[in-house]
């Protein structure tokens, strides 16, 4: 077993996290997203999400795998920090992926933890952007969120999505 893979096997504070996402182990890192073990796979997420802004373009080119990720995971801890690296990396118009597109529209809309639906309104939106209909969906499905049942941090997010969307 490597060095990093017993760390992130058991406890890290968050002054480890940014430690070791300050150090040159973006590889392994990334390997151990993929380990069996729940804790090394979830805490591997939580370091990279630890990584400087300066490592985005390396996070982007990996968006694909991430997404994969994502949407395969059982572990909505992991779920919920692989979304926040994918909010991270740009989706361009000419290659969102429809089944995360799906995904993040089916999550926004169900019953995971908030912040995983707050990401899924988020990264909907970043894929929706660039299409008119796809927008109008998305306001659709944002309309079907009663304000008066949600969480305040969801109802702040939607109304501040459905405001952005009157100023474009």
């Amino acid at each position: 077993m490597s060095e990093l893979k017993t760390i992130l096997s058991g406890r890290i504070s968050g002054g480890d996290a940014k430690a070791i996402a300050q150090a040159d182990f973006n590889e392994e890192l990334f390997q151990l997203l993929f380990d069996d073990d729940k804790r090394t796979s979830d805490n591997a997420a939580w370091v990279l999400t630890h990584l400087p802004k300066t490592e985005d373009a390396w996070l982007t080119e990996r968006q694909n795998v991430l997404i994969d990720e994502a949407m395969r995971t059982e572990s909505t801890t992991k779920r919920r920090l692989i979304m926040n690296l994918l909010e991270r990396t740009p989706f361009e118009a000419d290659h969102i992926r429809t089944d995360f597109l799906d995904f993040c529209f089916n999550a926004m809309l169900s019953n995971e933890p908030i912040g995983v639906k707050s990401l899924a309104i988020k990264l909907t939106y970043a894929q929706s952007v660039h299409y008119p209909e796809l927008l109008e969906e998305f306001n659709t499905a944002l309309q079907m969120m009663e304000p008066e049942v949600l969480p305040a941090a969801l109802k702040h997010l939607r109304g501040k999505m459905i405001k952005k969307q009157s100023n474009n």
